[in-house]
């Protein structure tokens, strides 16, 4: 009886490990999304979330090597949404770099206008 008991507990946490399969996909997607977020490095504010986006990854490689599916996919996304996160906010920081540069080409356009009514007198 003892022997049944314990060849049914041993079935059954090797099918509960059996059922957590490598995060491939979640690697990969970790990986792509730094790949798009290479710009936010440079940058002060993004580069801190690619950098911790860079080190989940790393992370979840070792867990990957470990067996350690279920970490190693729950980083795997901590990654990808960093790096998202990172990509992000680049691209606002250079989004309102432009901004700022227009809004100083159009107020020097404005102010040009005004010279010009001014010297025809209006």
């Amino acid at each position: 009886m003892y022997k049944s008991l314990f060849t049914l507990i041993l079935t059954i946490l090797f099918v509960g490990c059996a059922n957590s399969a490598a995060p491939l996909e979640d690697i990969q997607r970790a990986k792509m999304a730094l790949l798009d977020a290479q710009n936010a490095k440079e940058n002060k504010i993004a580069g801190d979330y690619f950098k911790k986006a860079q080190n989940e990854l790393s992370l979840a490689l070792e867990k990957m090597k470990e067996k350690s599916y279920d970490e190693a996919k729950f980083l795997a996304q901590k990654a990808t949404a960093d790096a998202r996160v990172a990509k992000i906010k680049a691209t606002n920081f250079e989004l309102k770099k432009e901004i700022d540069k227009l809004d100083l080409e159009l107020k020097r356009v404005t102010k040009d206008f005004v010279t010009i009514d001014e010297a025809k007198g209006e």
